[in-house]
């Protein structure tokens, strides 16, 4: 059997742990925020294009 250092597998798993996090933070939740948005206004354009604009 092999000797593993549990401190090196401890410090790969929290690389790994901010490395997915990072991503999280700086890639996807300003895609879903940009695609919600866009898909938002994309909706309203076309209810205002087939349907009038919504008078008050």
């Amino acid at each position: 059997m092999t000797n593993q250092n549990p401190n090196k597998l401890n410090t790969s798993s929290k690389k790994d742990e901010l490395k997915a996090l990072s991503f999280i933070i700086f890639i996807l939740f300003p895609a879903l925020s940009i695609a919600f948005v866009s898909s938002y206004g994309f909706i309203i354009w076309m209810i205002q294009a087939f349907g009038g604009v919504v008078t008050h």
